[in-house]
């Protein structure tokens, strides 16, 4: 009898083990599950905001049915008309377009490491229900450029590739564009390039300058332009003929 309570204490203790070990493994199967599902899911399913647009505002910015005003991480699109301020060329083209992806739609919104401008707009990798990464969209298609602005990088090298490959096909804004000599000083940390004469180009540590012969070569290296020594925008230096 001594012997038979012995086996059964035995494999009750060595069945109460195998329940544990099979928690464990199912606790460690839950986990790696999950770290599956963050990876490799599509961006809008980890959003935890979705909105309705109202009006586009312009090429990178929405204003959506709460009021709240939606900035577009990572790009930077030619200026619209504003009071007495005159559109940028492309300006226009840039906001149509983005009207065509998102205007009157439901969005996805993931939001960036820092998560308002200061102009108190959200920022925001923006997605539609079809999983249209809309950011980089308008780098496909010509109607913005790469604009590099800390903390908010997750997908800079993903936007410059894109806008590589629409400056290769001349989409949008680059379609017919001729490389005339510019002579430009930009910024190694900041990534924005300014005329030779600018002051504030001037105000650049040595350690942090670099030089630049051309608008599509300043462009192509992932540099935006400064908006005090470009206030009609970088692109009339071309449509001024």
């Amino acid at each position: 009898m001594r012997t038979e309570e012995t086996e059964e204490l035995r494999f009750s203790a060595r069945g109460s083990k195998l329940v544990k070990r099979n928690r464990n493994n199912s606790v460690l199967f839950f986990l790696f599950l999950i770290c599956l599902i963050i990876l490799f899911s599509p961006a809008h399913i980890l959003a935890m905001d979705t909105s309705h647009v109202k009006r586009v505002v312009d090429g990178d910015t929405l204003l959506l049915d709460n009021n709240r005003y939606v900035r577009y991480i990572g790009i930077n699109a030619p200026e619209v008309q504003h009071g007495n301020e005159h559109a940028e060329p492309f300006g226009n083209e840039a906001k149509n377009y983005n009207a065509r992806l998102v205007e009157n739609r439901e969005i996805y919104l993931v939001y960036g490491q820092e998560r308002m401008d200061r102009h108190g707009r959200e920022l925001a990798y923006v997605y539609t229900r079809e999983n249209v990464f809309i950011n980089k969209m308008m780098l496909d298609k010509g109607w913005a450029y790469c604009l590099f602005k800390p903390p908010n990088l997750r997908f800079y090298d993903v936007f410059l590739k894109a806008q590589h490959l629409a400056m290769q096909r001349q989409e949008g804004m680059w379609h017919g564009w001729e490389t005339q000599s510019l002579k430009l000083l930009a910024n190694k940390r900041s990534r924005r390039f300014h005329r030779e004469a600018c002051p504030f180009g001037v105000q650049t540590k040595k350690s942090n300058r670099i030089l630049f012969s051309s608008l599509w070569e300043a462009f192509w290296e992932g540099y935006a332009p400064c908006k005090r020594c470009f206030p009609e925008g970088p692109f009339s230096v071309y449509t001024e003929k």
